[in-house]
């Protein structure tokens, strides 16, 4: 009897998930999950790079302001308004960190690319708005 249970609820499982597999989010879904998995990324690289402890008082405070840029940026963003002049902004003060601060090589690789991947973003959404 649980063999036969066990086996009735792997084979609904199965079927649920090529279920959910088939008729998955819509590609319109899944663009602001991207879109936000940029703005976590970078944010999580910030928050890695601004661990490092002997960073000086300018470091902490570039940091602490490409923070507040991006929050300001990708909240407005999620409410589902693009504003250019706010994207411009973050991306120049993550700009600054990887240029003026102290950072270890691996730190400085990812917030360039963080950087770049901004810039590809900020370029594709002007072309649709």
């Amino acid at each position: 009897m649980s063999r036969l249970l066990t086996a009735v609820l792997m084979i609904g499982s199965l079927a649920g998930s090529s279920a959910f597999a088939q008729y998955g989010p819509s590609t319109y879904d899944r663009a602001p999950r991207r879109d936000r998995a940029l703005f976590d990324r970078t944010r999580m690289d910030l928050d890695r790079a601004a661990s490092y402890p002997y960073s000086s008082r300018a470091d902490r405070k570039r940091f602490d302001e490409a923070r507040r840029e991006l929050f300001d940026f990708s909240s407005r963003f999620d409410q589902g308004r693009y504003e250019r002049k706010e994207l411009d902004q973050a991306i120049n003060r993550l700009q600054k960190v990887v240029d003026m601060n102290s950072l270890d090589g691996r730190d400085r690789a990812a917030l360039a690319e963080d950087v770049r991947m901004m810039r590809d973003f900020r370029n594709y959404h002007s072309q649709r708005y």
